[in-house]
């Protein structure tokens, strides 16, 4: 496999939801790594490569694009099978040698990815839907070490039908575990996908041991303190680029007639004081906040959210309720909230208009009478 051993495989904590809320618990990779290669600890990902299989689940798996390598670029798969231009497609992985055909099957497209099929990301199984009728070779799975996958990646062609489906389409996907003999054998001819294609100066650098694009990361580690560089990413936007890609590929193929799919969705109560937690700490900004004409209004994207309960997690009120609800407009930005707000008499921050013109934060503190009474309790003692 080509990430034996955590062979190229980039682990970017920065992007980790446990790095961003304490009470996120997410353990996506951990729970479904076949060799259980990754450990969570004290909110941190790490890696024992002597562990990994190679199956690349965790690059499909993780939620924020976590785990990445300079040699996977999955958007080469459905480049191969454009170009091919079958009716229907096998594909299979690299263990798996390329099949035999029979004579009725000679017209049929073939792609061998170089890792296990777990690690082609739901977003892609749309895309090759779109493309082309999608047979699954699995009837070398039973006896691979890394077969624990096959039910997330089931899961995630699952997805991907439903998704094909509430956009007007007919999903054509088969699984394939037992594999006819055919009568006169002869080896399909599968294009090798899945690779990153990579620049003479890239591989030079990776044979030297160095990584791609290291002088770019050291200008930025260079970027001096609040500097607009620096300043975004701070702020980073942790969503993964198959689901960047699906946005485009789901909107620009959208037919009417479909059955809508469940997206996440998001309910918000009355007792929302438009802190603004909620939308500051949403890792992909699919949540927003904006103020007009003295009016709040609470924006949601459902195709740009984790379902990570971030947001939940983050209001000090407990007023947001998180779901999953039929959509048939997941990237079409919807307002789930408005209400009247007024300046706060102390901070000025927007907030939600009340009788003592306070936002949450400055009606939580303490009163400067509290506040200089522990100070001299400190400094005098009990008896003042």
């Amino acid at each position: 496999m080509l990430f034996n051993h955590g062979a190229h495989v980039q682990v970017d904590t920065k992007r980790c939801l446990n790095q961003r809320h304490n009470g996120v618990e997410c353990n996506h990779c951990v729970s479904h790594c076949p060799g259980q290669a990754l450990i969570l600890s004290d909110h941190q990902i790490y890696l024992i490569q002597d562990q990994c299989l190679g199956c690349g689940l965790c690059f499909s798996d993780c939620p924020t694009q976590v785990f990445s390598s300079t040699q996977w670029d999955e958007t080469t798969i459905s480049s191969d099978v454009e170009e091919q231009g079958a009716k229907s497609t096998q594909i299979f992985c690299g263990y798996h040698p390329a099949p035999y055909l029979s004579k009725e099957e000679k017209d049929k497209g073939a792609v061998q990815v170089h890792t296990c099929l777990s690690a082609i990301s739901k977003g892609m199984w749309y895309e090759l839907g779109l493309l082309t009728g999608v047979e699954l070779r699995l009837d070398e799975c039973q006896n691979c070490p890394m077969k624990d996958c096959l039910e997330r990646m089931k899961f995630a062609v699952e997805t991907a039908m439903e998704w094909l489906s509430a956009s007007g389409h007919t999903p054509d996907f088969s699984l394939i575990y037992t594999a006819e003999k055919a009568k006169k054998k002869k080896k399909l001819q599968a294009v090798s996908s899945g690779l990153k294609v990579t620049s003479r100066r890239d591989l030079f650098l990776t044979l030297m041991g160095r990584k791609p694009g290291s002088e770019l990361m050291a200008k930025e580690k260079k970027a001096p303190p609040g500097s607009d560089e620096r300043a975004k990413r701070a702020r980073i936007n942790v969503l993964p680029d198959w689901q960047k890609r699906l946005e485009d590929s789901y909107s620009s193929h959208f037919q009417e007639g479909g059955s809508p799919a469940y997206w996440p969705s998001i309910q918000m109560s009355m007792e929302c004081v438009n802190c603004g937690m909620c939308a500051r700490y949403c890792p992909t900004q699919a949540l927003k906040i904006r103020v007009e004409v003295k009016e709040c209004i609470h924006d949601f994207t459902s195709g740009h959210c984790l379902d990570c309960r971030i947001c939940m997690l983050s209001c000090p009120t407990r007023s947001i309720l998180r779901d999953r609800q039929p959509n048939a407009q997941p990237y079409k930005e919807q307002s789930i909230f408005k209400a009247p707000v007024g300046k706060c008499r102390i901070c000025e921050a927007e907030t939600i208009t009340s009788q003592d013109d306070l936002c949450y934060w400055c009606k939580e503190e303490p009163s400067e009478e509290d506040i200089l009474s522990d100070v001299r309790k400190k400094l005098f003692g009990k008896l003042v």
